[in-house]
């Protein structure tokens, strides 16, 4: 395992791709607090962390973990691409938009 995280590159993806999921759900309404290193995030919404989970997964077919009532929680694959992120923002915005 640790052979192919080296070969593979995948710490240097996680801080990379994790960078930049920081940098755009700092984008994003709704968002109070965003915490986290690589691709282990968590972030404050506003309202029911676990209503918007269950949007998620039902309405964007995304998985999140849970950490409170307000916290939502990242810890996707270390070979997540940016293109993936990027995917996942743009979900998590659909929902955000009308997400109370």
């Amino acid at each position: 395992v640790l052979e192919i995280m080296e070969n593979e590159k995948l710490i240097d993806n996680a801080a990379q791709v994790g960078n930049f999921l920081i940098e755009e759900l700092h984008k994003l309404p709704g968002i109070k607090e965003i915490r986290g290193r690589g691709l282990m995030i968590g972030f404050d919404v506003e309202g029911s962390a676990s209503e918007l989970r269950r949007r998620l997964v039902f309405e964007q077919h995304v998985f999140t973990g849970g950490a409170g009532a307000h916290t939502v929680r990242l810890l996707p694959a270390l070979g997540l691409s940016e293109a993936q992120a990027d995917e996942f923002v743009a979900r998590l915005k659909a929902l955000l938009e009308d997400f109370h």
